[in-house]
């Protein structure tokens, strides 16, 4: 069993979810950043294209004992022009915090429902995007930040 629950979810904020091509993550958080539970499974982006993308969050946040009217912020391929609803990119250099505000909010009666855009670079030399592996900066630095974040993996940004 993939779910794991930590805490009381009365006090939940807003459900976070990661939902790459492959696989789909959630996390149900606290207003002070405690994580009160979480679930994972294989329907990414592409099993989604099928199936739908509403019905796979709702199945995952009820399982976990989600709140019916619990924010959720999404980010990753669920964003992409293939996945629930295009979030176009920002182009870099850019503040993190305009991930949020420029989120694409998904049309639903009970739920506020956003997706972050990802990031672009559109230098011709260098060009590169990400769709998702941006809200890891989110944890890694703060708005004083600059410098270089190395980001390794299977899309090493």
């Amino acid at each position: 069993m993939n779910i794991e629950t930590t805490g009381n979810m009365q006090n939940a904020f807003f459900a976070g979810v990661d939902w790459g091509t492959s696989r789909f993550r959630v996390w149900i958080m606290a207003a002070d950043g405690a994580v009160l539970g979480h679930d994972h499974s294989n329907q990414g982006m592409v099993y989604c294209a099928e199936a739908g993308f509403k019905p796979v969050l709702e199945a995952h946040l009820a399982k976990i004992g989600a709140p019916a009217s619990l924010p959720v912020l999404i980010c990753g391929m669920a964003g992409a022009r293939q996945g629930w609803m295009e979030a176009p990119y920002l182009h870099t250099p850019t503040s993190l915090r305009d991930l949020f505000s420029s989120a694409t909010v998904i049309a639903d009666e009970q739920r506020d429902i956003r997706i972050l855009p990802g990031l672009a670079q559109v230098i011709i030399d260098a060009p590169n995007v990400m769709r998702g592996e941006e809200t890891l900066l989110l944890g890694a630095v703060d708005e004083t930040f600059s410098g270089v974040v190395c980001m390794p993996g299977t899309h090493c940004k």
